[in-house]
């Protein structure tokens, strides 16, 4: 498993913050490739879902359960992954000092084997490449989710 991690100051408190990563109906005005979520289950704690969201390739949609542990944790496995993965697991954690927020965001991923003998077969990037792409993918969609928490944030 190889893993990547990427943080983001929000200038607002932390319920603010935890908030906007934790309502998955919120993510479509906020991420412009997130076309659609289902929430399928949310109980507070436990939240399963599907996404939708734009990519070079085309759609992909993922499955994942979150555990919530409001407001200090978001805890993520996606039961179907993106294309490339064997594996995806991640968690954002929220920390406030000062009325700020630091949003710390992990993503642990596993790739799947590259397809063997098939010349037609996409190359498949190494785990460095991946990670290197999926960090600035994370920090983008920090950089999003702070812009639009602060922007509905009375001062």
């Amino acid at each position: 498993m190889a893993a990547i991690t990427e943080s983001v100051v929000i200038d607002a408190p932390i319920e603010a913050a935890y908030g906007a990563f934790a309502d998955l109906d919120r993510w479509p005005a906020i991420l412009p490739d997130t076309l659609d979520v289902q929430v399928l289950y949310c109980d507070g704690y436990n939240q399963e879902f599907t996404m939708t969201v734009e990519r070079p390739g085309g759609q992909e949609t993922v499955r994942g359960v979150r555990y919530c542990r409001a407001p200090y944790e978001l805890e993520l496995v996606q039961t179907t992954p993106p294309p490339l993965l064997k594996r995806m697991t991640g968690r954002w954690t929220f920390a406030e000092q000062d009325g700020r927020t630091t949003v710390t965001a992990t993503r642990e991923f596993e790739l799947l084997a590259p397809p063997s003998g098939d010349p037609a077969a996409a190359p498949v990037p190494d785990e460095a490449e991946f990670g290197r792409r999926l960090s600035g993918h994370l920090q983008h969609n920090l950089q999003l989710f702070r812009e639009a928490v602060e922007a509905v944030v009375d001062r």
